[in-house]
Parts: structure tokens; C-alpha cells; sequence
């Protein structure tokens, strides 16, 4: 594979362009790429060849009757047929220009180019500027969006090579668009983190949008709220995105990086700077090279300060995907932009407590529970409340139809370390070399505690997490209550009783007998691939092997459980918990009448 990259951009470009009033207009092009040739940092031979979309492409997204209107209002004059042009959504901030449908298909082309040469292994990143068109619909123009060049994109890709995709929007806007084309596909995870639709265009992007079977858990939003500043979006992207690229393992990688969430920018109230935009790209750089073998392509997105904001953004990217450095001056006209009023809102920390529960809720979703113990939202210190009370270490046996295991309880990350893993064991990491280090990180967070299976010789084909509860959540305020956060089996050795034997080894210790122990399970978080089982059929399972160690299944109105008919929750109450603590727990599993039922998306974030 090369390690090459390209930009996909010419003047041809300029012709999307819905006229000097309008937020959207050529002047972006020209804008974005003057500063790059100024600084340096590009030249002709960066640029991606490409051309119009075809028409099969097109078709893979959108309906041929919307492209047919597209292609009839491109005229000059359009037809004069309002109820046609409004049936299609060209009114308004769509409105037609003289050709748009030969200006929309080269943005889509220069997209498809682009995913096409990464996908091939001919580059490894490529930038699209005047690409991202985020919002348009099978059968509609939405949001300045003629096509969706993104989803027309990653349709074709995903149709030609057995890839799985990861698409990020870091756009102000919700891509509804893009999540809306593959909403119930299982190779393209959608995440998109935003301003909240409460007050901002489209009014979409929801936590508890997750998607169709069988996609659901692939569609993911983030929800922001206004006057969020480089601190929150980057806590939300490394509590949410970098874990969940570990969970997904994704193939390749597409962002939508625009930068109408900078504080200067007229279409939203998020505060962000240039900073913020720079540490968003390296984090993306980091992610590509770490889960999708450095495969990366880029798209420029919304921005509509075009005198100051967009072209630094632009260059701030370009110079993370291509790896030259900007230089430390420029000409005097690109200064760092001067930051207009936002108006009031929420205090600061009002906000950030806003923010900081829309990502929990967002975590307990789309997060397996295996992926919240290593992708931790917080650290305590060794010896904090929930540790549990010290005992020696243990080593039992169970005879498994494939051979004798050795059990261990309280394993610490050096023995983890000494030990092989099965290769069946790949809850989240690609290499199943790199799971031993999971595991290891898993046994040195100081709330945590590591049960094994391995065999005589050495190899792990089974592991218990039992942790404190994600911060934030209903029941870790609980005093005496800790999670079983995490149960694998490898695939060669499940149908053995292994599972079942490991947790009733984990949870004998005296101590336990004080303690409350939880565990729940989303069924579009289960293996159910490999294990070929329906989700119901998976829960009796998951149901018998914790009735196994003396838990019990209990209802609760908690969103994420009853989001589906499939979803576990379970407990253990030790036998030595006082009646208070026991009725208090209890108390907090339906928190009022009229709660959210299975299988009805919760209303609000927990």
C-alpha cells in the first residue's frame, strides 16, 4: 500500500454555488484552497483526478424520479412548476441555480474518487474540501445538500470491497442524511456529534436514534448543547468515538469535518476554535492508523465564515492528512478569527453536567460492556469507595467438553501479561494479539477486578470483569453495589458451561455475600453472529448462566433496558445486605409508573 495522499478539488468545483447570498456559494472553494497554496503545503500534483458521478452510483442512494427533477430544474430559466420544485425540496435554501445537477455530480465524483483510491490501496488519506453534503435525502434536497455525496460514496464502496465503515460527523449540523441511508445497515457505523436538534436545523440527532435491524447500535449521535467549546466536544469524541472504533473495528474511515461549530461561525451557537479543530483532526490521524490501517478520507463539510474560519480549518486538516507543516506565519490577513458574542445560555457548568449525561447515556447504548471497562469515563484511585475487601487469590479447576481450565480470581495485569489469549476471545480489538493488553488494562483499574479461564498450557479462553458502575449511571451512587461488567468466552470453547462456571467462581468469595452485583445486556451488543442465535434465544442463555450464580432477572424502567424486548438486566444481593440497602437498590429499579416499556425508544437521556 502507498502511503500517499491527495486532494480531490478543482475549479470545476466553484459551480456548486446557490449565489451571493447564500451561505453556500464558490466563494468557499477559492477561499479554502488559496491558503493552502499560499502556505506552501499543496500543489498540482496533490490533486485527485475525478469526474461526475455516474448515474448508478447516484441510484445507490437516491430515487432516479428525484434525479430526474434534478436534471430538469438545472435549466436556465428552471421550469416555473413551484409544486414540483417544493415536492423535490428545491425551494428555498435548495433552490435551483443553472446547473446544479452537473455541479452535484461532480461533488459526489470527487467523493466516490476518493473512497475508491483509499478502499484500493492506491492512497491511504485523502481530503475532499467542497464534499460532505450531509443532508440530502433519497427523494429530497435538504440543507444546502443536492446529493449526499457521503452516503452515494460509501454505498459504492461497501458494494464493491467487503469493507466495514466508520463515519464520524463532526459537523454543527446533525447528518441525518448519511444516517438515514444506512440505518439499518450493520457494515456502516454512523456517528455524528452535534449541536442539539432542540435548537438547531434539522431538529434530528437524538441519542436514542440507534438504528433497524439488523444495524441497530451502528447509528450513533451525540447531542450537544449550545455554547459547547473545544473541552466538550473533545471529551465527548474521546468518551464515545475512540471506543467505539474499538468496539465496531472498522475497516476504513470517513469524516464529515466541518467547522460550523466554530464560536465565529453565523449557523450555530458551538464555541469552538481553531485549537479544538487541530485536536480533532490528530485524534481522527490517530484513529485511522490504529483501527483502519491508516485508511482516512476526509470531507470538508459545512462553514460558512469563509473569510477566516473555513480556510484555516481546511488547512489545519490538510496539513494532519498530508503531514506538512503550516508555516508559523503567513500574510497578515490570516490571523486567528476574532470571536464574536454568543449569546446567554446555560452556565458553564450547567452545560458541561448536560453534556457529561448525554455521554453517558450515549456509553451505556452503543457500548458493549467489555469496551466502558477498558474506554473508562473516569478513574478512581486505588482503595476508593467499591473497592472490594482483599482476600487471597484462588485457583479452581473445570473439566470443559474441549479439556481441564484452570480458574484464577484477582489477576493482576503482570500474570495477564504472561499469559497467551485464544483467538476466539475478539470482543473489540482486531489482533487477538492486542486482547492480552486488554485484559491487562483491564486488571490495573483500581475498581476492577479480573477473573480468568485458561488452559494448563497457559492460553485465557475466558474472562469476568466485575467493576464499579460507569459514573453518572442510576445505580452507582449505590453504596455496596458493583457491576459484572464484563463475560467472554472464546468461540471455541462456548455450548461447554464455561461461561456458567467462570461467573459462579467469580462471585463465591465471602465478601460478595455484602454486596449487590449487577449486569445487563443490549442485545445489539451480543456476538450473535457467531453464536446463531435470534437475540431472544441469546438472552435465555445469557438468562441461565447468570441464574447459574445465583443471580435474578428483574425489570427495571432503566431507557437502555427497556429500549428492547431482548435486553437483561440481572442482580445478586448478597445474603448479608442490610434490608435498608436492599430496599433502596430495589426503590431505584422503576423510578415511576408510566416509564418507557420494552421495545419503545426511551423520550429523554437518563
Amino acid at each position: 500500500m502507498s502511503w500517499a495522499c491527495a486532494l480531490a478539488a478543482d475549479e470545476r468545483l466553484a459551480a456548486y454555488d446557490f449565489g451571493p447570498d447564500h451561505p453556500f456559494q464558490a466563494g468557499r472553494l477559492e477561499a479554502g484552497l488559496s491558503l493552502l497554496r499560499a502556505a506552501g503545503v499543496l500543489d498540482d500534483a496533490d490533486l485527485l483526478a475525478f469526474g461526475p458521478a455516474a448515474d448508478a452510483d447516484l441510484e445507490l442512494v437516491h430515487d432516479r424520479a428525484y434525479l430526474a427533477a434534478l436534471a430538469r430544474f438545472s435549466s436556465d430559466p428552471a421550469p416555473a412548476d413551484p409544486t414540483g420544485a417544493a415536492r423535490f425540496g428545491l425551494v428555498g435554501d435548495n433552490r435551483p441555480f443553472p446547473g446544479m445537477e452537473a455541479a452535484a455530480r461532480l461533488v459526489a465524483g470527487a467523493t466516490v474518487a476518493s473512497l475508491d483510491a483509499v478502499a484500493a490501496g492506491d492512497l491511504v488519506h485523502v481530503f475532499a474540501p467542497v464534499a460532505g453534503l450531509h443532508h440530502a435525502r433519497r427523494d429530497r434536497a435538504v440543507g444546502f445538500c443536492l446529493v449526499n455525496d457521503i452516503a452515494v460514496a460509501i454505498a459504492r464502496c461497501t458494494r464493491a470491497w467487503p469493507l466495514r465503515v466508520l463515519y464520524v460527523d463532526l459537523d454543527a449540523h446533525h447528518g441525518d442524511g448519511v444516517q438515514a441511508a444506512f440505518y439499518d445497515d450493520p457494515r456502516v457505523c454512523t456517528v455524528s456529534l452535534h449541536e442539539t436538534g432542540r435548537y438547531l436545523f434539522p431538529g434530528s440527532g437524538e441519542v436514542h436514534e440507534l438504528g433497524r435491524p439488523p444495524g441497530t447500535g451502528r447509528s450513533v449521535n451525540v447531542p450537544l448543547e449550545p455554547g459547547t467549546g473545544d473541552d466538550g466536544v473533545l471529551a465527548a469524541f474521546d468518551a464515545v468515538v475512540e471506543p467505539l472504533a474499538a468496539a465496531f473495528r472498522p475497516d476504513l474511515l470517513v469524516t464529515q469535518n466541518g467547522c460550523d461549530g466554530h464560536a465565529d461561525d453565523p449557523l450555530s451557537d458551538l464555541a469552538m476554535s481553531l485549537r479544538g479543530f487541530r485536536a480533532l483532526a490528530r485524534r481522527l490521524h490517530r484513529l485511522a492508523h490504529r483501527h483502519c490501517q491508516g485508511r482516512w478520507v476526509a470531507t470538508g463539510g459545512g462553514g460558512y465564515d469563509l473569510g477566516r474560519v473555513v480556510p484555516r480549518a481546511w488547512a489545519l486538516l490538510w496539513s494532519e492528512l498530508s503531514g506538512r507543516r503550516l508555516p508559523s506565519r503567513t500574510t497578515s490577513g490570516w490571523r486567528e478569527p476574532r470571536r464574536r458574542g454568543r449569546r446567554a445560555g446555560a452556565g458553564a457548568r450547567e452545560l458541561e453536567e448536560r453534556n457529561q449525561r448525554t455521554v453517558r447515556a450515549v456509553r451505556r447504548l452503543v457500548l458493549p460492556p467489555a469496551v466502558r471497562v477498558v474506554y473508562p469515563l473516569a478513574r478512581r484511585r486505588a482503595g476508593g469507595p467499591g473497592r472490594l475487601p482483599g482476600w487471597e487469590p484462588r485457583a479452581g479447576g473445570y473439566l470443559a467438553p474441549g479439556g481441564p481450565l484452570v480458574l484464577r480470581d484477582r489477576c493482576p495485569a503482570s500474570l495477564l501479561r504472561r499469559l497467551e489469549v485464544d483467538p476466539g476471545i475478539h470482543a473489540f480489538v482486531r489482533a487477538p494479539e492486542q486482547q492480552r493488553e486488554v485484559l491487562a488494562r483491564i486488571a490495573e483499574e483500581p475498581t476492577g477486578e479480573v477473573v480468568v479461564a485458561h488452559t494448563p498450557e497457559g492460553v485465557v479462553v475466558g474472562y469476568v470483569a466485575v467493576l464499579d458502575p460507569e459514573p453518572g449511571t442510576r445505580f452507582s451512587s449505590l453504596p455496596g453495589l458493583l457491576e459484572v461488567g464484563a463475560i467472554e468466552v472464546a468461540s471455541g470453547w462456548r455450548r461447554g458451561g464455561v461461561a456458567g462456571a467462570l461467573l459462579r467462581f467469580a462471585v463465591e468469595p465471602d465478601p460478595f455475600e455484602d454486596l449487590i452485583l449487577i449486569a445487563s445486556g443490549l442485545a445489539w451488543h451480543w456476538d450473535l453472529d457467531q453464536s446463531g442465535l435470534p437475540a431472544v434465544a441469546y438472552r435465555r442463555v445469557l438468562r441461565r448462566v447468570f441464574e447459574f450464580a445465583g443471580f435474578e432477572s428483574l425489570r427495571t424502567d432503566e431507557p437502555e433496558i427497556a429500549y428492547h424486548p431482548a435486553n437483561l438486566f440481572v442482580a445478586r444481593i448478597g445474603s448479608r445486605v442490610p434490608p435498608a440497602r436492599r430496599a433502596l437498590f430495589t426503590s431505584r429499579l422503576v423510578r415511576a409508573t408510566g416509564g418507557p416499556t420494552a421495545g419503545t425508544p426511551p423520550d429523554a437521556v437518563p
